[in-house]
């Protein structure tokens, strides 16, 4: 046989040498080099020599190719690598507490530092299968994770979430990624605004929808008047999504064509009426949408089927009004606009509008004024069972507010009679390290939900507040085991490990107090494990 393959040699072996001799010549595949060595005078002998090449060399695998050359190496990354100590705390919490690893991640990032390379492929599989960890590694990938990232495409997504190393060679605009696009771009329009709109310009029709829609959000930086006629130009790109970021950018612009048209239209929908003494806001459907408002974007489809076409569209044109322009018109602040009764049965309509206005155009003044007058005004008792995207919840206002407020706002919330999964939501959105006073609030509500659960005894510890600062009340006897553990998970990530008091021992003390019911004691030695790892990392990287 000349050129046999394994399967031959099965054949053969079947049938039997001693009956139907079949001396093998030749070897198929990479064997084929080494068939001099096969007897020529034993056909049985021969078989099983042959046998055993190919087994060989199908085990070995293949002969490398000649000729093809590999990547080239990652290049030298000037960034400072983790410590080794950091280093291994990553490795203990990558597979369990991904929220943690986290803010670790962005920790490291913000100070500099970039991942060793026998972590990086670990975060990167973790960064696939969570789209929330990905900013956090792409933080730290340095130039060896993001050469090690683009063997793989699902890696690759992972890395792009970072702006790629900005270079001055015009040939990435022609070639690279979107991502590497786009921060050639970036850094064009921060050193030069006008050549950065004029470069996306010149090729704007040789680019793709998406690539437009993605490149037309780096003109959010340094946006000025200059802009207004490109961007009034993409009002009308084919793309829907192009438009909306067009439209976005132009409610931006102070003094825009488009703010100025969304003014005019919602100006007759909404009035002061009444005496000075009693003033009101006289509100009324809007009779339609003319072209000039579909363009600009607005008359979106409706997020809810129980809100009417008309309630909905009086929403998306007062939404769409710059918000120093009713304070202007009604010559009042956001605290005092935000109260005045509103005629028609229309309030909820008019303060979503408002609502939505507060969270794009990120207003703290009307997002706390709207936050204050929210449970108060009787008009929008219930306005908060609209979907959140027509009515966005307190939490969403809340993130607007400035950090300082925002933290007094969720201290206050759970200083109240109960804790409510509203409550829990605004803390666990709120950023750490939590400043003293919200610290003190969250001690005291996990004392009185270890010390007054079922069993415990009322004991005060040494570290928590004075009776008279404790919150009235503070024990959310409705509260479910859940939000339990929610707080004290939140409470692990977002107290300080830094600073003046060590929070890990507090809270190991509070596991030690006799008595402290299950499964309070083995939640409370965790909580204070995380912390004491937080601060172990941090020391590390300071």
């Amino acid at each position: 046989m000349t050129g046999a393959g394994y399967d031959d040699l099965v054949a053969a072996a079947t049938v039997g040498v001693g009956r139907r001799p079949q001396p093998v010549t030749g070897l198929a595949g990479p064997a084929a080099a080494h068939a001099d060595v096969l007897a020529r005078d034993d056909p049985a002998a021969s078989v099983l020599d042959a046998a055993a090449l190919l087994t060989v060399a199908r085990r070995a695998g293949v002969r490398p190719a000649t000729g093809v050359s590999g990547r080239d190496p990652a290049t030298e990354d000037a960034a400072p690598e983790l410590p080794a100590r950091a280093a291994r705390l990553l490795g203990q919490v990558r597979d369990v507490d991904a929220g943690l690893l986290a803010d670790l991640l962005a920790a490291a990032g913000t100070a500099g530092y970039r991942a060793p390379a026998p972590l990086l492929p670990g975060l990167l599989d973790a960064a696939v299968h969570d789209l929330a960890l990905r900013p956090a590694v792409a933080a730290v990938l340095g130039h060896r994770g993001r050469w090690l990232a683009a063997h793989r495409a699902d890696w690759q997504r992972v890395a792009d979430v970072a702006a790629p190393p900005v270079t001055g060679d015009p040939g990435v605009w022609q070639t690279g990624r979107r991502a590497e696009r786009r921060g050639y771009l970036a850094a064009l329009r921060a050193d030069d605004p006008a050549a950065g709109r004029e470069l996306l310009a010149a090729g704007w029709a040789a680019e793709t929808g998406d690539d437009r829609a993605e490149l037309l959000t780096v003109l959010a930086r340094g946006l000025s008047a200059a802009d207004e006629e490109f961007l009034e130009t993409a009002l009308d790109d084919r793309k829907a999504a192009v438009r909306a970021a067009a439209a976005a950018l132009l409610a931006r612009m102070p003094g825009s064509a488009w703010q100025c048209r969304a003014a005019g239209r919602a100006r007759p929908l909404l009035q002061m009426a009444g005496h000075p003494e009693r003033r009101e806001l006289a509100a009324r459907l809007p009779g339609g949408l003319d072209p000039a408002a579909s363009r600009d974007g607005i008359g979106g489809p409706r997020p809810a089927p129980g809100i009417s076409a008309g309630t909905w569209l009086l929403t998306e044109l007062v939404a769409a009004v710059p918000l120093g322009e009713w304070t202007a018109r009604f010559g009042l602040s956001p605290g005092q606009i935000v109260v005045l009764p509103v005629t028609g049965d229309l309030a909820t309509a008019v303060h979503a509008g408002w609502r939505l206005a507060a969270t794009r155009q990120a207003s703290p003044d009307w997002a706390a004024a709207l936050l204050a007058a929210g449970p108060r005004h009787p008009q929008t008792r219930h306005a908060s069972r609209r979907p959140r995207a027509a009515w966005p919840a307190d939490d969403q206002l809340a993130a607007v507010l400035p950090p300082a407020a925002r933290a007094a706002r969720a201290a206050a919330l759970l200083s109240r009679t109960a804790i409510t999964p509203a409550a829990l939501t605004e803390l666990t959105a709120c950023p750490g390290p939590w400043p003293p006073a919200l610290a003190e609030v969250v001690l005291s509500m996990l004392h009185s939900l270890v010390t007054q659960a079922p069993g415990a005894a009322d004991a005060q510890p040494s570290w928590a507040a004075p009776r008279s600062a404790t919150p009235r009340s503070a024990t959310p006897r409705s509260a479910t085991p859940r939000w339990a553990g929610q707080l004290a998970a939140t409470a692990a990530r977002r107290l300080p490990a830094t600073g003046g008091i060590d929070y890990a021992a507090a809270l190991t003390r509070l596991a030690g107090a006799s008595p402290c019911p299950p499964p309070w004691p083995a939640v409370l030695h965790r909580m204070a494990s995380t912390i004491a790892l937080r601060r172990a990392f941090l020391e590390e990287i300071r």
